[in-house]
């Protein structure tokens, strides 16, 4: 079910950033058909593939953050962590 939510969530936003791309060389749907076989042929080359990922990773990657940020890796947590883990002893020998 969640597969078939995806699949119609992105035709969706694709219909939508066509839309609002302000193509002035798309005409009718036959020119939509055309572009989305143009696009179909370029994903078969993986260049294309992954020129778009980079893309899109560094797009998604310059949002800001939602929600809480992550706690930092302090070497006192890690510390406290294997102090723990080892029942309390230190990892030395003396």
């Amino acid at each position: 079910m969640r597969l078939r939510q995806r699949r119609t969530r992105l035709a969706r936003n694709v219909g939508h950033a066509v839309g609002n791309a302000e193509w002035a060389f798309l005409r009718d749907k036959f020119d939509v058909n055309a572009l989305i076989d143009h696009v179909s042929e370029l994903a078969a080359k993986p260049d294309f593939v992954a020129k778009l990922h980079a893309a899109t990773d560094k797009a998604r990657n310059e949002q800001p953050q939602r929600g809480r940020p992550p706690k930092a890796s302090t070497a006192a947590a890690e510390l406290k962590t294997i102090m723990q883990s080892n029942g309390g002893a230190s990892g030395t020998a003396v």
